[in-house]
C-alpha cells in the first residue's frame, strides 16, 4: 500500500508567514475498491486563501421566496418525486428555513451548540458545470465543497471539494482539493474530475486538531482518504454545504454561471451521536458588491437542496 506524507511549509509569498506550521497528513487512494499506486497522485500546495471571508451570513431573514425556486427542476436522483414549486415536499411537514446573505457563499450552513460538537459532515454533490457569465472577464470560476466551521467560528475551516474554471473560449477544467484554513490548501492532481461528475465528501473531526477526509468521484470510481494531524484547533460548531465565489491572492475571482448544483443526503453527526440534516439550517444566497443576488439555494426536503446561478 502506497502512502503520501506531507509536512506543511513556510509560505514566503503571502503576508509575513514566518513559522513552519505543523500540520501533516497521510493519504491513500483507491479505484473501484483497489489501492492505487500513489505515484500517480500529487498534492500541490497553494498559499492559504487569506483574503477569503469566513463569516456567518449577514442580513438574516424569515422570508422564503418560493417564487424564485424553478418549479421545473427535477433531480434525476429523485425520479418520480414532484417539487411543489417552493423548494419543499409538502408531505414532509417541515417549515422552510430562513434565508441569509453572503458575499461569497451560496448553499446551506448548519450550527450546533458547543456542548455537543460536530464530529462528522457529509454530502453528495455535483461538480459545477459552468458557462461564461455576461459582462465579466474570463477565466471564471465556481467551487463546491463540504466543511466544518468557518461560519460562526471564523478563524478556522476544514473543507474539501472541487473547483471548475471556464476559459474565454468556453472550455472547462475541474480539480479536487482540500484545505484546513488558515493552513495551506492542496489541489489533488491525479484524482479525475469533470464538470457534472457526482462527488462525495466525508469529513470526520476526531478531535479539534485531527481528522479524516474522504473525497470520492462516484462516477469514475476514484477516492482519496486523508488522515490529518496537528491542524489549527476547530470549534466544531458549524457544518456547511456550499458553492463559493472564492478569494485567491488577487481578490475575489470572477463568478461563472453554472448548471444547477445538487447537494444530497447532507448530514452532520455530533459527538453524542445526534444526526442532523437541513432542519434549522440557514439557506444562504450569494449577493455581490452591487447588491445583486447572483446565486440562490432552496431546500428540497430535510437532507437535499439545490443551488442555482442567477
Amino acid at each position: 500500500m502506497w502512502c503520501f506524507f506531507v509536512r506543511s511549509f513556510i509560505v514566503s509569498l503571502v503576508m509575513v508567514w514566518s513559522v513552519v506550521a505543523e500540520l501533516s497528513f497521510v493519504a491513500t487512494a483507491e479505484r473501484e475498491g483497489k489501492m492505487v499506486d500513489m505515484s500517480s497522485l500529487e498534492f500541490v500546495p497553494m498559499p492559504p486563501m487569506r483574503h477569503r471571508r469566513h463569516g456567518p451570513p449577514s442580513q438574516p431573514s424569515d422570508d422564503f421566496p418560493s417564487d424564485d425556486f424553478p418549479s421545473d427542476l427535477v433531480d434525476p436522483r429523485h425520479k418520480g418525486r414532484r417539487n411543489d414549486g417552493g423548494g419543499s415536499n409538502s408531505n414532509d411537514g417541515y417549515n422552510p428555513n430562513p434565508i441569509s446573505y453572503s458575499g461569497n457563499w451560496c448553499g446551506a450552513s448548519q450550527h450546533v451548540n458547543s456542548s455537543d460538537q460536530i464530529s462528522n459532515a457529509f454530502a453528495y454533490f455535483t461538480t459545477p458545470d459552468l458557462k461564461l457569465r455576461d459582462g465579466m472577464s474570463a477565466p471564471q470560476f465556481a467551487a463546491a465543497w463540504v466543511g466544518i466551521d468557518g461560519a460562526s467560528c471564523r478563524s478556522v475551516l476544514l473543507q474539501a471539494g472541487v473547483t471548475t474554471v471556464v476559459n474565454s473560449n468556453g472550455g472547462q477544467s475541474a480539480w479536487a482539493w482540500w484545505e484546513w484554513y488558515p493552513e495551506a490548501a492542496y489541489s489533488i492532481s491525479g484524482l479525475p474530475v469533470k464538470p457534472g461528475d457526482w462527488m462525495s465528501v466525508n469529513i470526520t473531526a476526531s478531535s479539534p486538531k485531527s481528522g479524516k477526509i474522504i473525497i470520492a468521484n462516484l462516477q469514475r470510481g476514484y477516492s482519496v482518504t486523508l488522515s490529518i494531524s496537528n491542524g489549527p484547533a476547530l470549534c466544531r460548531v458549524d457544518a456547511e454545504w456550499i458553492v463559493e465565489d472564492f478569494y485567491d491572492g488577487g481578490g475575489q475571482v470572477p463568478f461563472a454561471s453554472f448548471s444547477d448544483v445538487w447537494f444530497e443526503e447532507t448530514s452532520l453527526t455530533t459527538d453524542r451521536g445526534r444526526k442532523m440534516g437541513l432542519d434549522g439550517a440557514a439557506i444562504v444566497y450569494l449577493q455581490n458588491t452591487t447588491g445583486a443576488v447572483t446565486c440562490s439555494a432552496a431546500q428540497y426536503d430535510r437532507s437535499n437542496f439545490v443551488v442555482w446561478s442567477r
